[in-house]
């Protein structure tokens, strides 16, 4: 009796070490239930779910793999899927182990975070697309995350093509699809309070423009600065700033003596001419009748040729001083060597600057007045180098002037391309075009700043939706769509163009008529899903 006590005693101290030995090693040929414990088959509920009151004693096993508790792992064991709440605001990874919804898990079940700083776990971070499972059922919304790009355009993913919807598991590398999270206002109070308003997406006549900052300047082919050209004193002021004027008007007087002077050569000049030309006939007689000498005569003539070199260099020296032929005739004719000087207008236009007084010294290149034609300006746009291949000349360009009201009279000036630089500036990685513009009115002054629109393409129907929608995130411009559900946003990544209004967009890419758009309020629902999201990565 006693060896048999003794026997049975031995039996169950065996089958105890080895239920201990398993229940610590927990290999994997056991069955689920026997390594992942008995609350398997429990409810969420029954354990405390959606709260963040576990202790580290009811994780259970830790998947070291994944970083997270072994009971929640769906990727070991896809099977947990059916049985686990899962949070589908953030990429369908099961809500126990959410840390945007519960940041306390974070330490509660010792969670390998995303080491990118996305806020979720590291296996299941959705932004990352580590994992097939977590994001299977999110809508794809068609954008290649690798490539920057929709998947229908991208030649990496060509191989691959699939359409917009529901994506398969494993259908295309995680890394090209990483879908974006849906967002969930759970009331219709929060949606009040946030003040969510919608637009609809529409199709309208628009054309491509791109926009870049603008100066404006003169028309140097209409612009001239006025100098004497001779030193002397201003004794006569006829225009003033503002004035206009015709080619030829006398815009001031210089008294200087080296206009007499050069008037005195002149006719001293006209005076050896005439007189080398009266020996050199009489001497021509001499030489025919023999009375002279050949030689005589080539004398003559070589100073006939030096007086009347001379009278070209004093009559040219006149003429580099402003005077035209019919005024060199009068000042031969009338002895005139007054020591005045008339400055006259070169081109038809308005004078712009002054620096003459009266009685001023003035040297031959003081700038005594500036003369321009304002009916057209040019204009100096700076546009980036990635864009200088869609820039050719005579593209229609629009200009306003910064503070504009765009409702005022002259608010917007047109012109066109006229000139392509050739150069970059290797600081701001701008190269400058030049534009013409017409200014009739006279409303458009040289040096004022504003923004041009150049139209690099012809009008065309374009999808079209109100800037607002439009957010940025990543280097990539996205849109949100109202679900069926109250509540519920989907992210949809979209290609814009500018256009020629203002205040709205073309869609080239991701969007169609008659779908609706969110206008107000679409900034915070991108909060929601960027990288350090205001909160805790939901809107409760």
């Amino acid at each position: 009796m006693k060896r048999t006590i003794l026997i049975a005693i031995a039996l169950l101290l065996t089958v105890s070490a080895a239920g201990v030995g398993l229940t610590v090693a927990r290999p994997s040929w056991l069955p689920h239930w026997a390594r992942v414990g008995p609350w398997n088959g429990e409810s969420p509920a029954d354990h405390g779910h959606g709260e963040a009151g576990h202790s580290a004693a009811d994780a259970g096993l830790y998947c070291k793999e994944h970083g997270v508790p072994e009971k929640f792992c769906t990727l070991c064991h896809e099977e947990l899927i059916k049985s686990l709440p899962l949070c589908k605001q953030h990429g369908n990874i099961p809500e126990e182990i959410c840390t945007k919804c519960h940041p306390d898990v974070e330490k509660t079940y010792k969670i390998e975070m995303c080491p990118k700083g996305h806020g979720l776990p590291a296996s299941f971070c959705v932004e990352c697309g580590n994992t097939s499972t977590s994001s299977a059922s999110l809508p794809d919304d068609g954008w290649c995350a690798t490539h920057g790009k929709p998947e229908l355009q991208c030649p990496d993913c060509a191989k691959s093509p699939r359409k917009i919807g529901p994506l398969a598991a494993g259908e295309l590398p995680e890394a090209c699809r990483q879908p974006l999270p849906i967002v969930k206002l759970p009331t219709p109070k929060l949606v009040r309070q946030v003040g969510i308003q919608t637009a609809l997406v529409t199709e309208e006549v628009h054309a491509h423009r791109l926009s870049a900052n603008a100066e404006t300047a003169y028309d140097a082919n209409r612009y001239a600065e006025i100098s004497p050209r001779v030193a002397g004193f201003l004794s006569e002021i006829r225009v003033d700033l503002g004035q206009t004027v015709r080619r030829g008007d006398v815009l001031a007087v210089v008294d200087s003596a080296e206009v007499s002077s050069a008037k005195g050569q002149l006719l001293s000049a006209q005076s050896a001419v005439r007189l080398a030309q009266a020996t050199a006939e009489r001497t021509k007689s001499l030489t025919q009748s023999g009375a002279v000498p050949a030689r005589a005569e080539l004398e003559v003539l070589t100073t006939l040729n030096q007086a009347q070199t001379s009278a070209m260099d004093a009559e040219q020296k006149l003429r580099n001083l402003g005077f035209d032929n019919d005024q060199l005739t009068t000042i031969i004719k009338t002895k005139d060597t007054r020591n005045l000087l008339d400055i006259v207008a070169p081109i038809d236009g308005v004078v712009v600057l002054r620096h003459a007084v009266k009685g001023e010294a003035v040297q031959a290149t003081s700038q005594l007045f500036a003369v321009a034609d304002t009916a057209k300006m040019w204009l100096w746009i700076d546009v980036y180098e990635h864009d200088i291949s869609l820039i050719t000349t005579g593209q229609p360009v629009s200009f306003t002037i910064s503070g504009a009201n765009p409702t005022g009279q002259g608010y917007a000036f047109l012109g066109e391309v006229t000139w392509v630089g050739t150069e970059v500036n290797n600081k701001t990685r701008t190269s400058r075009i030049r534009a013409e513009l017409a200014n009739p009115n006279g409303r458009l002054r040289a040096n004022q700043f504003g923004e041009a629109e150049i139209q690099i393409g012809s009008e065309h129907k374009a999808i079209v939706v109100p800037k607002t929608a439009v957010q940025r995130k990543d280097g990539t411009d996205l849109v949100f769509l109202p679900l069926e559900a109250s509540g519920q946003y989907r992210a949809q990544r979209v290609v814009t163009k500018p256009t020629d209004q203002i205040n709205v967009v073309e869609v080239a890419w991701g969007l169609k008529p008659g779908q609706r758009v969110v206008t107000k309020g679409a900034f915070m629902l991108k909060t929601e899903i960027m990288r350090g999201a205001i909160g805790a990565g939901c809107c409760e």
